[in-house]
């Protein structure tokens, strides 16, 4: 292999090496986002958030391993969970939203220490609800059921009386869902979030996955650029089977003519001009003519 050649191929070498770099690269940064707690807690964060309940807690739970905390948080809701509304697990990230009784919520939080680490854990109280009274909001109930009773038995009811019947029908909801909440003052409403703490086995993991994701992508890049070279080889070996030639002069001699001199191989006329030397004989003097008469 001569000079030129083993630079052109040194540099296809870096080529294919840099362009598997950013393929790799753009791999895993899109298996990341995909792995991404954000985007795993985001519909559950929402659902805890509008949920209305009197009593609220977050938990943030983490744990270097992953299935013995998902079976310890199964355990603490098939025991302590009055009411069940997500259980959601992903590799080594869970969401678990459920209701437990007030006086459970520390038993709950000492079994999650057992098994990991809580790294935050926060209380909140639904102020709008805490203001309501059971009986005062069970009166009220009662009056705007028998203020709507009353207008359902107007014949021909006014738009004001319409529009004060869709009133009622909102303010009943509204008050049948706050006797739900405040029946369900003794319990808790609690969102557990499981994610995995980050040791060196983690970091060793993330940079072994990524080299794995490198070397998958130069060997396909390299693959690719083998059939081309040869699909690429094969092809002008076909072409000049067929007669046909490439820029190097391989193949038959397409567009040659032999009998005139001013054209190329290729048929096309000569760019240069023909140098045409010619030969003057020299006259002479008169005296030489003389001498060569006499």
């Amino acid at each position: 292999m001569n000079t030129s050649s083993r630079r052109r191929l040194q540099g296809i070498s870096l080529f294919v090496v840099f362009l598997a770099l950013g393929a790799a690269i753009l791999d895993y940064q899109g298996r990341s986002i995909d792995r991404d707690s954000g985007d795993f807690f985001r519909t559950s964060a929402h659902e805890y958030r509008d949920l209305k309940f009197i009593n609220k807690a977050q938990v943030s739970f983490s744990s270097d391993n992953a299935d013995e905390a998902q079976d310890a948080i199964n355990n603490i809701m098939d025991t302590y969970a009055k009411q069940r509304i997500r259980r959601q697990s992903e590799g080594n990230l869970g969401a678990y939203l459920f209701t437990v009784h007030q006086a459970d919520l520390q038993d709950v939080i000492g079994e999650l220490r057992r098994v990991g680490s809580v790294r935050a854990y926060t209380e909140q109280i639904d102020t709008a609800l805490v203001n309501l009274d059971f009986d005062s909001e069970s009166a009220r109930l009662a009056s705007y059921e028998r203020e709507l009773n009353d207008l359902d038995k107007v014949r021909m009811p006014s738009e004001q009386q319409n529009a004060r019947k869709e009133t009622l029908h909102r303010l009943i909801q509204t008050s049948r869902n706050n006797l739900d909440k405040l029946r369900e003052s003794e319990s808790v409403l609690l969102y557990i979030t499981l994610s995995p703490i980050q040791t060196n086995a983690a970091w060793q993991s993330n940079a072994l996955d990524f080299i794995k994701i490198f070397l998958k992508w130069l060997l396909i890049l390299s693959l690719i650029f083998i059939l081309v070279t040869l699909g690429s080889r094969l092809l002008m070996y076909f072409l000049s089977m067929i007669g046909l030639r490439d820029s190097s002069g391989a193949g038959a001699d397409y567009g040659y003519y032999s009998g005139y001199g001013d054209y190329t191989r290729h048929g096309k006329k000569s760019r240069g001009k023909r140098k045409v030397k010619r030969i003057y004989k020299d006259k002479g003097s008169p005296e030489d003519k003389k001498d060569s008469e006499n």
